[in-house]
C-alpha cells in the first residue's frame, strides 16, 4: 500500500510516540496525572488506526502485538521497583500503558509507511539528507536480512519432520539453541556477502568518484 501523504503520516506518528513515550508514569513524585492515561489511550489508537489502514486484520493485530509484550514486560515492569512503596502496582500498569502505547505508535507508522515510505516521510519533513541517506541504506539491509531469514526458516521448515521452530525446546533444548545459534549464524554470513555485493556493484556505478 502507497501512502500519499508520507510526511504527514510519519510526523503524526512520532508525535504520539514521543508523547506517549514522555507521558508520566508516576515514577517519581506525584500520582499518574490523567492527562498520561488520555495520552497513552490516542497513541494506542492511532497506532492500532495505522495498522488497519495497512490492511492488518483484528486476529493479525493482536499477534503483532502480542509479539511486543514480551519485550515490553522485560524493560518496564523492573522500572517499577524504583516507585515509592505503595504505588508500585499502579506504576507497573502504567509503564506498560506507556511501553504499549507507544510502541503500538511507532509500529504502526512503520507498518504502515514500509521502508520506502519512511524515506520520503524523512525528506517530506526536511531531514538532513545524509540522515536520510544512513537511513535508507539501514532500512534496505534490514529488510535484505528478512528477507534472507524468510528464506532459511522456509528451507529448514521443508526438511523438517516436524511442524514449528519450538517444538523441540522441551524435548531437547541443548539442541534447539545450537541450532538457532547455527541458523543466526548463517544469517550474519548470508548478510554480509549481501552487504559486500552491494558495495561492489556501488563502487563500480562511480559512487566514490568526485
Amino acid at each position: 500500500m502507497r501512502c500519499e501523504r508520507p510526511g504527514v503520516v510519519l510526523g503524526a506518528g512520532l508525535a504520539l510516540t514521543v508523547l506517549a513515550a514522555l507521558a508520566p508514569a508516576g515514577l517519581a513524585g506525584p500520582p499518574v496525572p490523567a492527562w498520561s492515561w488520555t495520552a497513552w489511550a490516542l497513541a494506542l489508537a492511532g497506532g492500532v488506526a495505522a495498522f488497519r489502514a495497512a490492511g492488518s486484520t483484528a486476529p493479525q493485530l493482536l499477534r503483532r502485538l502480542a509479539w511486543l509484550l514480551p519485550f515490553v514486560l522485560v524493560l518496564a515492569a523492573p522500572a517499577a521497583l524504583l516507585a515509592p512503596a505503595g504505588r508500585r502496582l499502579a506504576t507497573v500498569a502504567a509503564l506498560l500503558a506507556r511501553s504499549v502505547a507507544a510502541t503500538t505508535a511507532a509500529a504502526g507508522t512503520t507498518f504502515l509507511l514500509g521502508p520506502l515510505g519512511l524515506v520520503r516521510g524523512a525528506r517530506s519533513l526536511g531531514a538532513p539528507e545524509r540522515l536520510v541517506d544512513v537511513l535508507e541504506a539501514a532500512l534496505a539491509s534490514l529488510a535484505a536480512m528478512l528477507e534472507q531469514a524468510r528464506a532459511m526458516l522456509r528451507a529448514r521448515e521443508a526438511r523438517r519432520t516436524t511442524h514449528g521452530p519450538w517444538g523441540s525446546v522441551l524435548a531437547d533444548p541443548v539442541a534447539t539453541v545450537r541450532g538457532f545459534g547455527r541458523f543466526a549464524a548463517a544469517l550474519l554470513v548470508r548478510t554480509l556477502e549481501w552487504a559486500e555485493a552491494v558495495e561492489r556493484a556501488r563502487l563500480a556505478r562511480g559512487a566514490d568518484l568526485p
